[in-house]
């Protein structure tokens, strides 16, 4: 009697063994029916993004920050918004499995430029850190440097300009406003132009008048495609001569839905309605992706 039990409990725990294996099985290969198709699609998705570049204007409510993924797959960061919002938006543009930003761009240190790059350093591989030499910083910057230092992020400073090849038909061209003799000012931003055969796109963070003007009187090209407001389309910024020397077919600006600044302002629409610039903001539209086929 006792043998028959003790056989009926081996028995048992195989039935049991062999129907928790089953189940398993089931649920693994549940699983893998799910997900694989989402990873076979990812990877068809990031492919096809590899054979164009695409610029993002990201919606971080009122603050900056813009995406630009080359056609060969580099991806860049200027500026990351007052939040982590910003890293919602990377997971929109970015694959799960995509950890690494060839560079981060800060145009200057106001809060609403810098706060979210904090945490964007710590959870993904930065080559570099890219920003200008001897502008207003602020009491963030030290945790920044910090972080950068932490994870290998070389750090680049711009004294004058700089050029930074994405691959044979494009580069980064960078502007220290301070090299044109611009009267230091917390709003001087690094200007930042992407240079491709086809496609030109302007960044001037929150750049003003001042630098406008000494920007009018440079040599620099200030041609391009499309244009992010200065200063979020604040009337400090974006002047008729100015724009009319970007001479861009669109505008972006980056603003917060009823912000306290009344940002943008009436003026700046005007000239871009008179200059038939069309518009784009991201309280109006949410963040704005813009793509170019590069030959």
């Amino acid at each position: 009697m006792m043998n028959n039990f003790m056989m009926n409990k081996k028995i048992f725990r195989k039935i049991v063994s062999l129907l928790n294996k089953i189940i398993w099985s089931g649920v693994l290969l549940m699983i893998l029916l799910v997900i694989f198709p989402l990873i076979i699609e990812q990877f068809a998705i990031q492919k096809n993004k590899k054979e164009k570049l695409f610029v993002s204007f990201f919606d971080v409510g009122q603050g900056d920050a813009s995406f630009i993924r080359s056609s060969k797959g580099k991806i860049i960061l200027i500026d990351g918004g007052p939040d982590n919002l910003i890293l919602y938006r990377l997971g929109e543009q970015m694959a799960f499995y995509e950890r690494k930003i060839e560079a981060i761009i800060i145009s200057h240190w106001h809060d609403d430029h810098i706060i979210g790059l904090l945490e964007v350093l710590r959870r993904y591989q930065v080559r570099y850190l890219i920003l200008a030499a001897n502008l207003e910083n602020s009491l963030f910057t030290p945790l920044l440097f910090e972080e950068a230092a932490k994870n290998k992020t070389k750090v680049i400073s711009i004294s004058s300009s700089l050029k930074l090849n994405l691959n044979n038909q494009c580069e980064l061209f960078f502007l220290n406003p301070l090299s044109l003799e611009v009267k230091e000012n917390s709003n001087n931003s690094l200007l930042t132009k992407l240079n491709c055969l086809n496609f030109r796109v302007l960044f001037s963070g929150d750049n003003e008048k001042e630098v406008e003007n000494a920007l009018l009187q440079s040599s620099f090209d200030l041609s391009a495609d499309i244009f992010k407001a200065s200063h979020h389309g604040s009337k400090t910024s974006n002047q008729e001569e100015f724009l009319k020397a970007v001479n861009p077919k669109i505008m972006v600006i980056s603003v917060g839905i009823n912000n306290r600044f009344n940002h943008p302002a009436p003026e700046t629409l005007k000239i871009a309605e008179k200059l038939k610039i069309e518009v784009f903001r991201t309280d109006e539209s949410g963040n704005l992706v813009f793509s170019a086929n590069i030959n």
